[in-house]
């Protein structure tokens, strides 16, 4: 999901609270171009006006050290204007000996966590939540009416489980078994339709666009079935792509019906659609995902109404897309604008693809998901690498009660751990920004695209997993994560062997500047190469008459 900070209405927030809510989504109530932004700006303005009732922070002696701001106050923030993620990037250069540090953000505090060991350490500890926020966001960004707003304010206090705890139980279906084996066999029947329809004669593309359109449907299709509700109405693909980039607008604004319409509209039109999907009964369709079967399930033992349901679930269709369908576009374009990766992936994808021929005596190649891991190292270390270089998550959590974290220093010959005192109420960051680009863990060429990075010892292992969280971790750790692997390297496997991707003009394919946004876990290209881009694709001779299949993690193929 994408990690934001939100909040709820203005009135009675901590200066805590208030100081986040100005910070995160700077990007986007200061963008001039956007609707609306001069309403965004007085919001900021009434966040300081309210912070100005409170005292100034007081900081315990145990706490992270602060790191003060140049301009006093509201110099960290005006660093968030500027450089938006390039922002953490440079406080991790500035501050390579500091594994924790306070950020003093106008009258209030963020912890910034850099050490991937004490990432680690904090991702275990249930005091550090996504809970608090996940409820802050729920009513603001999803839309969430009362009756499930009412579960997630007041859990039962007799220690039974709670409605929020009981949303985890459906992951278990993305966990490799029988039911992930049933999803990627779906999708990935939906992604050899997408490649199998292209020709033998180049065909231009808006890339970004005709990639987003198509792996939207073939992945919602996989969890909604045939009677997806994007299927029925192929405006919805827009509509969800508006909700999910004017997702900041909702959290950020305090009238976002007023300023931020378009996500508004989208929202209201994909859950008008759930809505229906749900009333005529296609959740109970044999297509349907378990996942979402188990979901439905629990939600109507806890006596949610109808469409409280059909809400609910325009989180998970809004999950499976935003993060993996960006990912799918970097690979690609990595991948296809070098020449000599492409001729190495593709040796090496010739070792795993099986060939045979249909009833109708057309030449078949399938691609059994299960190998690439144990068969394809470059392809995995080049989708890790990937991940590495556009991964923006700021890995936030909320301290619950007061936690102590203790960091070892490299090298200390006493041994002695420092302890850290993280105070209930405070906000913690864990910035990819930092730990993906940190010449210690990586080595000096960090900013470089290496496609065989993750290809290395055991020792470098250890290491670079430590810093290497795409996915979040602990509680939070992301259930889809095995779900857009299959669909993402199925879908490279098969373009890179069968296919050529260059420019209009017959050239590599260059890799777009990407959009350093502060509320994009996986940032994208910039909007005007989302809407323009243009690329080429043809199938390369010698596969133009292959039909592409695919084999799901229990041996079975969907055609």
């Amino acid at each position: 999901m994408v990690l934001v900070l939100v909040f709820a209405w203005p009135f009675n927030l901590s200066s805590q609270v208030l100081t986040t809510c100005a910070a995160i989504g700077i990007n986007i109530v200061f963008d001039i171009q956007k609707p609306g932004w001069h309403l965004s700006v007085l919001w900021i303005a009434y966040c300081y006006v309210a912070m100005s009732t409170h005292w100034f922070y007081v900081h315990d002696a145990q706490e992270p050290p602060i790191l003060s701001p140049r301009i006093p106050i509201i110099g960290h923030l005006i660093g968030m204007i500027c450089h938006k993620q390039d922002f953490y990037h440079r406080l991790g250069q500035r501050n390579p000996d500091l594994p924790i540090f306070t950020l003093p953000l106008g009258l209030g505090k963020m912890y910034i966590i850099t050490s991937p060991a004490l990432v680690q350490a904090a991702m275990r500890k249930k005091s550090l939540s996504l809970d608090p926020l996940t409820v802050a966001f729920a009513e603001r960004m999803v839309g969430f009416g009362p009756n499930i707003m009412d579960l997630m304010h007041h859990p039962p206090t007799n220690g039974s489980e709670s409605w929020l705890n009981a949303q985890h139980k459906p992951y278990d279906m993305l966990a490799p078994g029988a039911a992930l084996n049933d999803m990627n066999a779906r999708v990935l029947n939906s992604v050899a339709d997408i490649i199998n329809s292209i020709g033998p004669e180049f065909e231009t593309k808006h890339f970004y666009l005709w990639l987003r359109k198509s792996f939207t449907l073939a992945t919602t299709c996989a969890l909604f079935g045939a009677h997806n509700p994007l299927t029925e109405d192929p405006q919805l693909n827009d509509s969800l792509w508006d909700y999910e980039g004017g997702q900041a607008s909702l959290l950020m604004q305090p009238f976002p019906s007023l300023t931020a319409p378009k996500p508004i509209k989208g929202r209201a039109a994909i859950q008008k659609a759930l809505r229906a999907f749900f009333r005529a009964g296609h959740d109970q369709d044999s297509d349907v995902s378990m996942v979402i079967k188990d979901r439905v399930a629990i939600n109507r033992k806890w006596g949610l109404p109808i469409d409280d349901i059909a809400d609910h679930e325009l989180g998970m269709l809004f999950v499976s897309i935003t993060n993996a369908i960006p990912t799918l576009f970097w690979m690609i374009f990595y991948v296809f604008h070098d020449s000599q990766l492409v001729a190495d992936l593709q040796n090496e994808l010739l070792g795993c693809l099986e060939e045979s021929k249909d009833s109708n005596g057309q030449r078949e190649c399938i691609f059994s998901v299960a190998k690439f891991s144990a068969e394809c190292p470059l392809l995995v270390s080049t989708y890790q690498e990937v991940m590495r270089m556009t991964n923006r998550q700021l890995g936030t959590r909320t301290v619950v009660e007061d936690t102590y974290l203790s960091h070892s220093s490299v090298g200390d010959a006493a041994g002695t751990p420092t302890t850290y005192l993280l105070k209930k109420g405070t906000h913690i960051q864990m910035p990819s920004m930092i730990t993906a680009y940190s010449q210690a863990t990586w080595g000096e060429d960090v900013h470089n695209f290496d496609p065989r990075r993750f290809i290395t010892t055991r020792e470098k292992e250890r290491l670079q997993n430590r810093a290497f969280n795409p996915f979040g971790g602990g509680k939070h750790l992301c259930p889809g994560r095995h779900f857009a692997y299959a669909e993402i390297l199925g879908a490279v496997a098969a373009l890179v062997l069968g296919f050529e991707i260059v420019t209009p003009e017959g050239d590599q394919v260059s890799i777009p500047p990407i959009n350093n946004s502060l509320v994009e876990a996986v940032g994208k290209p910039l909007p005007d190469v989302q809407q323009n881009l243009l690329a080429n694709i043809r199938r390369r001779p010698g596969w133009e008459g292959v039909k592409w299949r695919f084999v799901a993690g229990n041996g079975t193929t969907e055609t």
